[in-house]
């Protein structure tokens, strides 16, 4: 099947594992990691998602430069799949892709709990959700999955390469001094400068990104 067909399957009331799994063999030949020189996003949206019996799935837009939320939305869901080391986005992405087919404030970008090209199928969870909604979107991360690194200078901005054979797949980004890096990779539709500029400037209350922040800490009080 094509990747245009197999998109095309993919709705609001026809979205499943199967086809998240037929995609993987396909998305590193579709992706697009890339710099535009006019990216200048406004409105960027971020999703969270905390596990109990059951999955609380929050979403936050931001405005970048009102620096306000602008929408909320968080929805409680039936887990799809268990938890399959290196296919995340066969658990989380069906659950984001439901509520962002409810939001009703058009992002300019899409920030997400995850990795995008950072993965070792180049096909992290930002990287799926790019394809599938047609957005710039990032991956940040707690914790590296796949490369090696060396420790950046813990002070704001500084960053080091995140390299995966022979290729720079993101990067580990200081976002606040002293303060241990995060690892940030490009999802789609999105280059590695544009991506580190974005979470710096987002990185206001914490070392992560304000609006994935908020939806971390909304996701959390509804799940308790």
């Amino acid at each position: 099947m094509s990747y245009i067909l197999l998109l095309d399957k993919i709705n609001k009331s026809n979205f499943n594992q199967g086809k998240i799994e037929e995609l993987y063999s396909i998305l590193p030949e579709i992706i697009i990691i890339k710099d535009e020189p006019d990216f200048n996003p406004d409105i960027v949206g971020s999703c969270d998602v905390s596990y109990r019996s059951f999955a609380i799935v929050s979403y936050v837009a931001w405005s970048v430069s009102k620096r306000c939320v602008v929408e909320e939305i968080t929805r409680k869901k039936e887990i799809p799949a268990e938890y399959i080391p290196g296919r995340f986005a066969l658990r989380e992405l069906p659950l984001i892709a439901e509520v962002l087919l409810e939001i009703s404030s058009q992002i300019d970008c899409l920030i997400l709990d995850g990795h995008g090209i950072a993965h070792p199928q180049m096909s992290g969870l930002a990287s799926f959700a790019g394809v599938l909604f047609k957005l710039p979107t990032i991956g940040t991360a707690k914790n590296l999955l796949v490369g090696e690194y060396e420790s950046p200078v813990l002070k704001r901005g500084e960053h080091s390469d995140i390299i995966y054979n022979l290729e720079k797949v993101g990067e580990a980004l200081c976002t606040k001094d002293d303060t241990s890096p995060i690892f940030v990779s490009p999802g789609h539709l999105i280059g590695f400068e544009s991506s580190r500029r974005l979470i710096l400037e987002l990185a206001i209350n914490s070392k992560f990104p304000e609006p994935l922040r908020l939806a971390d800490i909304n996701a959390r009080k509804s799940s308790l």
